[in-house]
């Protein structure tokens, strides 16, 4: 089973034992396992030059939401209207989906091609992104063929369901020297690095409440990563109080951080509200208190521009080959939302210790019948 020395993970510091993958591997090896068009000369002026594979495109995907619009401008919006202009290097060129229409749908809109099978994109793409949420239970097997060849891949939100599954994906990304990214929007926001960085003037932090929209959790988990993001990874225990995990109508998550140098430990609570910022944070310390908010946005392109946009500029840079964070960081994250669900379900909302989750135990998903066995057969 993967382990990970938390004790090294830290809100001041950040190591992993993957250190030297990420240095070496995901900087040359990785990019060159990518596939190349053979023959391929230099792009004109303007075009995108990464060969991207969107699989999971239809329900709550990030592809028709977002990501579709921010990469192919135009009159003609796959939701609500685009940037108008080209800002990044990528150009999707295929496309899958569990349902077929679904995929043909999107391919139509982006002016790619749609493949019958998930793994139909292998040799065709510099780099695959799965957007969905339902899909994520099975995302261990539908990724499996990309990493094993080397394609650098992005997983969605929350990576997996079980510490087995995220554990064999990682295992895979290390032995064939593959990038893959696994986050959520919220960790690439500004706000992260500007509260951060706010927190050296506060003394030592006492506590954190943190609020998240209603329907960003359980379903996009933006806040709870969030926090891992500004105060450090190095958690003790999880509690989850909630009446459905994946529908919650109320929910209150406590984190005890473990402290460091310097920094005793203390607890951080996250609820949730209907109505408000996208979230907002208020930190105590011993000398101040230090807060931090995200309004919702009045036109639909200000948020493809702050809200999006950061989070596609660096799943760009890890289909270049380069790593965004440490696989140990990845395996960590799916662990603690894991346990935050054993929490909720198994202990009626009491304290889980980080690291007492039994490695096979399962989280139970929203749509257990979202994907066939039948899209894994020959």
């Amino acid at each position: 089973m993967r382990k990970c020395d938390t004790s090294a993970i830290s809100a001041s510091k950040s190591t992993s034992s993957r250190r030297e993958f990420v240095k070496a591997a995901a900087a040359g090896a990785a990019l060159a396992a990518a596939p190349q068009a053979s023959g391929q000369s230099a792009p004109a002026k303007g075009r995108r030059t990464l060969r991207i594979g969107a699989l999971a495109v239809s329900a709550a995907s990030f592809w028709t939401y977002t990501w579709g619009d921010i990469l192919t401008p135009g009159e003609k919006p796959i939701n609500r209207g685009t940037l108008d202009t080209e800002v990044l290097a990528m150009e999707i060129t295929h496309v899958w989906d569990v349902n077929p229409q679904e995929a043909e749908k999107f391919a139509a809109q982006v002016g790619a091609k749609a493949v019958k099978r998930y793994d139909d994109m292998v040799g065709l793409v510099d780099g695959v992104a799965f957007g969905g949420y339902y899909e994520v239970p099975w995302q261990h097997r539908l990724a499996r063929p990309y990493i094993e060849a080397g394609i650098p891949t992005y997983l969605s939100r929350p990576f997996a369901y079980s510490l087995r599954d995220i554990d064999t994906l990682l295992d895979l990304a290390e032995k064939h020297n593959t990038p893959v990214m696994a986050t959520d929007i919220y960790e690439h926001l500004f706000g992260v690095k500007t509260l951060k960085n706010r927190l050296a003037t506060i003394g030592e932090i006492e506590c954190v409440h943190g609020t998240c929209l209603t329907n960003d959790y359980p379903l996009r988990f933006h806040v709870h990563y969030m926090i891992l993001k500004i105060f450090g990874f190095d958690i003790g225990s999880v509690s989850l109080i909630t009446d459905d995990p994946n529908a919650s109508t109320y929910l209150v998550g406590t984190y005890l951080f473990k402290g460091w140098k310097g920094q005793p430990p203390f607890p951080c609570t996250l609820t949730m509200t209907p109505r408000g910022a996208l979230y907002s944070f208020t930190v105590w310390g011993t000398t101040g208190v230090e807060t931090e908010r995200l309004p919702q946005f009045a036109e639909w392109r200000d948020d493809l521009l702050v809200h999006h946009l950061p989070m596609l500029v660096d799943m760009q840079r890890t289909f270049e080959g380069r790593m965004y964070e440490p696989l140990d960081l990845i395996r960590k994250k799916t662990e603690l939302f894991l346990t935050g669900f054993y929490s909720a379900v198994e202990r009626s909302g009491a304290p889980v210790e980080v690291g007492t989750v039994p490695v096979d135990w399962r989280a139970r998903p929203a749509r257990p019948d979202w994907v066939s066995e039948s899209v894994f057969a020959r």
